[in-house]
């Protein structure tokens, strides 16, 4: 029985996926949001936190009104960190409505 299952059942993305390009005390972070489910979200958002003394500039729309399935946000900020700073790590929240609910991803993403 177990000859006739699939080795591997294909999914599209979903939820939030992180990532830091560049080093020195400016960088890009990139996080998007992917609607795998078979229902359209609303009011998709992606929000970036930071320690303090960090900023982050929106180089990209940070918020989708409507998100279809398969659809995906991606929001690209500049961050800059002060000249003497310790490894953190970097937290993504994304969020949308689902009807009356909300879904809420996150992902993280080391800095050195």
């Amino acid at each position: 029985m177990h000859a006739s299952w699939a080795p591997a059942y294909p999914r599209k993305p979903f939820g939030v996926r992180l990532e830091v390009s560049g080093r020195g005390t400016e960088f890009t972070v990139t996080a998007t949001l992917a609607n795998g489910s078979a229902r359209p979200w609303n009011a998709a958002r992606l929000a970036l936190d930071t320690p303090s003394g960090w900023t982050a500039h929106v180089r990209d729309g940070a918020a989708a009104p409507r998100l279809d399935p398969g659809e995906r946000l991606t929001v690209r900020w500049r961050v800059t960190r002060p000249q003497v700073s310790t490894a953190t790590t970097l937290t993504c929240r994304g969020t949308a409505r689902h009807g009356d609910d909300e879904v809420t991803y996150t992902a993280t993403a080391p800095v050195s």
